[in-house]
């Protein structure tokens, strides 16, 4: 979608959120609330202010986590399609040939869409195939990615060197990779370290310490020792966990296929 037709979406779905919004919440208020008019009127204005902020917040955020799930799910995968075309290169395909079985073959890289697109522009539209990567190149979000298009769109116009480059750029690619999981490894241990002391440790503290409390009959707490147990243990205790968990699960998925 072109940059003008999706800043017409958004304008048109700002503006449509706030019109339906308007009418129904002031019914809302004067029917179901039993609220003034003029109340009603104030506060379905405010309410659909800020519905319609959060639409059009949400429409301007929606490319940028598109464009984070891309570059994740490309450099994931970039080691087995560069090995992928490198085996093709050395069994004496051009690079031409090498698009068409990735777009064959292209569900097992989550390339097929990429690859179908970059096979049309040349035999469809007749398309240099040097000036087709360099575009191909702009548009995505990965920079490892797009160098590696823009390399590939020299070795077309110099006409040699595709296996070799192909092999040199996978062992560069695995080298960043393993790079990249080492730190992911250091944050991960780090979390681990951190869930079990606010998890595992924390509640079993805060319970002696508690219950110490409880039985000594202190009050310096502005709330009772055994409903702050139970806060500590079946809520602040799950919360503090679950976001642990979603945060290592963020980790897990930058270096998993």
């Amino acid at each position: 979608m072109s940059l003008r037709r999706y800043v017409a979406l958004i304008t048109f779905s700002t503006i449509t959120m706030f019109v339906i919004a308007l009418p129904l919440l002031v019914l809302v208020h004067l029917f179901i609330l039993k609220f003034s008019l003029t109340l009603s009127i104030m506060a379905s204005l405010i309410l659909s202010f800020v519905l319609s902020i959060i639409t059009f917040s949400l429409m301007i955020y929606f490319p940028v986590f598109k464009a984070k799930s891309r570059l994740e799910m490309i450099e994931t995968r970039l080691p087995y399609i560069i090995s992928y075309m490198s085996v093709l290169s050395y069994a004496g395909r051009n690079l031409e040939s090498i698009l068409a079985k990735l777009a064959e073959k292209g569900e097992l890289f989550g390339m097929k869409e990429d690859a179908t697109r970059m096979l049309r522009k040349i035999s469809i539209l007749g398309m240099d195939t040097a000036r087709m990567l360099l575009e191909e190149a702009k548009n995505t979000p990965s920079i490892i990615y797009s160098s590696l298009l823009e390399s590939l769109a020299g070795i077309v116009e110099t006409g040699k060197g595709l296996s070799e480059f192909l092999e040199q750029e996978l062992t560069n690619v695995l080298r960043a990779r393993e790079a990249k999981m080492r730190e992911i490894l250091n944050s991960l241990s780090v979390l681990m370290e951190l869930f079990i002391s606010l998890v595992v440790v924390m509640p079993i503290v805060l319970t002696i310490m508690l219950s110490i409390m409880a039985s000594l009959g202190s009050q310096v707490l502005p709330i009772n020792p055994i409903q702050l147990l139970f806060l500590i243990h079946f809520i602040i205790t799950p919360t503090l966990a679950v976001i642990i968990v979603i945060m290592i699960d963020s980790l897990i998925s930058k270096i998993t296929a």
